[in-house]
């Protein structure tokens, strides 16, 4: 009896994890198109306002070209490379955190260059 009530008690922590992370992953929003946005959530934490990797870059690069969104320098293959093995302090990004379409919008986003369309 003991041991069924152990078993009912961890089932029922197992259904409630489950509609936990179901719940995390519609919030997620795997699917956002979203450049811009999508930008600011996988990657804004440290690359918009005044985050650890602008500090950083800031001490290499021209103060215009410190916020990536700034920069015209870059390509896709640098960014899906740079995203994917790090560089410097910035470790590696995996699938599991920006999704390979995730990466791909984003890295259009930063490779487009200011005043295109």
């Amino acid at each position: 009896m003991k041991h069924l009530k152990i078993m009912v008690g961890l089932l029922a922590l197992l259904t409630a994890t489950s509609a936990l992370a179901q719940k995390d992953l519609k919030w997620t929003d795997l699917e956002k198109t979203d450049a811009a946005a999508l930008f600011g959530e996988k990657c804004g934490m440290c690359h918009r306002g005044g985050g650890m990797a602008m500090v950083i870059l800031g001490r290499r690069l021209p103060a215009d070209q410190v916020l990536l969104e700034n920069r015209t320098d870059l390509q896709v293959p640098f960014i899906e490379t740079v995203v994917r093995s790090g560089f410097g302090v910035m470790y590696p990004i995996s699938p599991g955190e920006v999704s390979k379409k995730q990466l791909a919008t984003i890295s259009a986003y930063l490779a487009k260059k200011p005043g295109a369309k």
